[in-house]
């Protein structure tokens, strides 16, 4: 690969840095420090992940429609409970915040580089590239 400028890998070390700074990297590190100290909140990520890999192993292997009706009830309970709860939920916002922000600057990047914004063409949903 082609080494990057100086300038170029100054400005994304930059970029970088202030993507670490930013309230919603800080708010989903925070929560994701607070999940994985927090034994109730693995458990519930834990059985989630085992009931999805019930439904699709159970799918693949042809089992019983009624049984996968269960489980599929069983997960979507789980899928309550995790949204419920405090630790997964404020984990699960966090992540979705830190993901936003970063959908957001790739738009504002694709616009420089392209001229496209990449948007919708509703500013009720914009996260601003002005």
């Amino acid at each position: 690969t082609r080494a990057l400028s100086s300038a170029a890998s100054d400005v994304y070390k930059r970029q970088g840095e202030a993507i670490k700074e930013s309230p919603e990297f800080i708010a989903w590190q925070n929560a994701e420090l607070a999940l994985l100290q927090d034994e109730k909140g693995q458990d519930l990520i834990n059985d989630f992940k085992d009931l999805q890999r019930k439904i699709v192993n159970g799918s693949r292997d042809n089992m019983d429609k009624d049984e996968l009706e269960k489980i599929r009830d069983t997960l979507m309970d789980k899928q309550k409970e995790l949204n419920e709860y405090e630790i997964t939920k404020n984990y699960f916002d966090g992540k979705k915040g830190f993901e936003d922000m970063m959908r957001t600057i790739n738009d504002i990047i694709q616009h420089f580089i392209t001229g496209d914004s990449g948007c919708g063409g509703s500013c009720a949903t914009c996260g601003g590239c002005h």
